[in-house]
């Protein structure tokens, strides 16, 4: 499961050789926004450099530009000298787009062992969510782009973000109907860490597997999040154990009816600590 994925300034040496010592699932090599155009050429080489002298873990995954800039195709020649576990695909639009990725990866390795992460930041991209996350074997999951996706939409953000509830859900629904992670946008406010768990909570309550950071500081909070407590792992325990004992179909738990989708969700959450549900 990958709760915490850390972007990493792709022209950045000694931040790429420091991002090995963090603890998290996935660092993002970003050859987009954290790069300046003068400086995309020496990211391409310090980060295929770096894939080529370290493999995981953590997971490696490369932001590539986006599919419609001119800076797309540099992005795949400079693949041809190696492949990240990941790549993300930054202001993905359309499922043509991921189709046009997976070509250029078929023609490195057949075998889908470099996945596909579609990142999702305008509302046509939003549209096409569920498209999107169906249109590759490849497709590992979708990461909501909040900034981008509330600049197009005219959105003013307020503590709470209601009003990018609906992208969110509906980014989540679209994940879920397709069997896709669902990766949150990052909290800005990387000083903040009430800020920060107070989104990472939100986000996992929604159905995110788990969140973009932008500072190794957020990573901590971030797995602690998307990771599940000492009770509710022993209340899943508690619900499988009578649900196993039972002859019924419905039960009581903690004074609290059991179904069959309580105990689904039961196993999830074992599942989700490395435990084999029984």
């Amino acid at each position: 499961m990958i709760r915490s994925l850390l972007f990493v300034p792709g022209d950045s040496e000694s931040k790429l050789q420091k991002a090995r010592q963090i603890a998290t699932d996935a660092i993002i090599l970003d050859w987009e926004d954290a790069v300046l155009p003068q400086n995309k050429a020496l990211a391409r080489k310090l980060s295929t450099d770096f894939l080529s002298a370290n493999a995981g873990p953590p997971m490696r995954l490369v932001r590539l530009n986006p599919v419609t800039s001119p800076n797309f195709a540099e992005d795949c020649r400079a693949l041809q000298a190696a492949l990240p576990d990941a790549i993300l695909l930054s202001k993905c639009q359309s499922a043509s787009e991921v189709q046009q990725l997976d070509s250029f990866l078929a023609q490195r390795e057949a075998a889908n062992r470099t996945r596909i992460y579609a990142q999702v930041e305008s509302p046509l991209a939003l549209l096409s969510a569920f498209a999107i996350a169906t249109s590759s074997a490849r497709l590992a999951g979708l990461a909501f782009g909040a900034e981008d996706f509330s600049a197009d939409m005219g959105i003013t953000r307020t503590e709470e973000e209601i009003e990018l509830l609906y992208a969110r859900s509906a980014l989540v629904t679209a994940c879920r109907a397709a069997g896709r992670d669902a990766i949150d946008s990052p909290c800005l406010e990387w000083k903040n860490a009430d800020k920060l768990r107070a989104h990472a909570s939100r986000a996992r309550n929604l159905g995110f597997s788990g969140k973009l950071a932008i500072h190794p500081g957020q990573v901590e909070i971030i797995n602690d999040i998307f990771s599940p407590s000492a009770a509710e792992v022993e209340r899943a325990r508690r619900i499988l154990a009578a649900f196993s004992a039972s002859a019924s179909g419905v039960l009581t738990v903690d004074g609290a009816m059991v179904d069959e989708a309580i105990v689904r969700r039961a196993r999830q959450v074992l599942e989700m600590a490395g435990e084999k549900p029984l």
